[in-house]
């Protein structure tokens, strides 16, 4: 049938809401553990939630890829997210590698993932896209959402690449102190929340298929939102620095409101 979700797609989809559950539960809701058993030491708790945030925001979307979607196009604007992701957190690896605890296996594992992405996504995508559908026309009730998608996409992408090509400069403007690896970690997230946007107002088509990546981005917004309030020592909530990330995440999280609004 044109259009359905492959068997070896949905086994994909599966090793990631795994993945993803086991991390994003563990950082989030368990940060402070992060700082000893983690692939490298990550320091304050806040840094691990923000990616447990991440991974917690991708389990929503794999969870709802595998009980939910019946149809590619549900969900074929997230994969070029997930390789940019992949990607740049395999760079930050290679470059950081003498952070990493590599007598410690679960470090392994960070490796294999982020160095078998970046291979499995585009080969998956290849075989999904032989039994695709036709395109369908463009519900001009999307219009507005795959506009403003395709603005903040860009802004989100410009500004994840100069924090991870100059994280001690750019990371010092953060709400919270970064390393280098974890400014760079940071920005591979927002480089793939920027490209699923992109992806979005690019490839749109349906309004039920933006239910699956908005859904997400709403979820990622939420829990990034809650940090200052969970981690108050570690988040400095006065100054420009905070609250030109305020208005950026909470740009975001209207964003992805009207998207589900108009998905109903």
């Amino acid at each position: 049938m044109p259009g359905r979700i492959l068997g070896s797609t949905r086994a994909g989809v599966w090793v990631l809401f795994v993945l993803a559950a086991a991390n994003g539960v563990y950082l989030y809701f368990a940060p402070s553990a992060a700082d000893e058993h983690y692939a490298w030491s990550i320091k304050l708790p806040v840094n691990a939630a923000f990616i447990g945030a991440g991974f917690l925001a991708g389990t929503l979307a794999t969870a709802l890829v595998l009980w939910v979607a019946t149809r590619w196009r549900s969900f074929s604007t997230l994969p070029p997210a997930l390789w940019v992701l992949a990607t740049t957190l395999l760079v930050a690896t290679v470059i950081h590698r003498h952070l990493f605890k590599w007598d410690f296996p679960p470090t392994w594992v960070w490796l294999i993932v982020y160095a078998g992405v970046p291979i499995a996504v585009p080969l998956l995508v290849a075989m999904q896209n032989r039994v695709r559908e036709p395109t369908p026309p463009a519900d001009a009730r999307l219009l507005v959402v795959r506009g403003l998608s395709t603005v903040c996409g860009a802004v989100l992408i410009v500004g994840a690449a100069a924090l991870f090509v100059a994280p001690v400069d750019l990371g010092r403007h953060w709400p919270w102190a970064l390393t280098p690896l974890l400014a760079r970690a940071v920005a591979a997230w927002y480089a793939m929340v920027g490209t699923m946007l992109v992806a979005c107002g690019f490839g749109l088509r349906r309004r039920s298929e933006a239910v699956i990546p908005y859904a997400t981005l709403a979820a990622w917004c939420l829990l990034l939102l809650a940090l200052p309030l969970l981690h108050p020592d570690d988040v400095a909530r006065s100054g420009t620095d905070f609250a030109v990330w305020l208005a950026g995440m909470l740009v975001l999280l209207a964003l992805a409101g009207l998207a589900l609004v108009r998905a109903r």
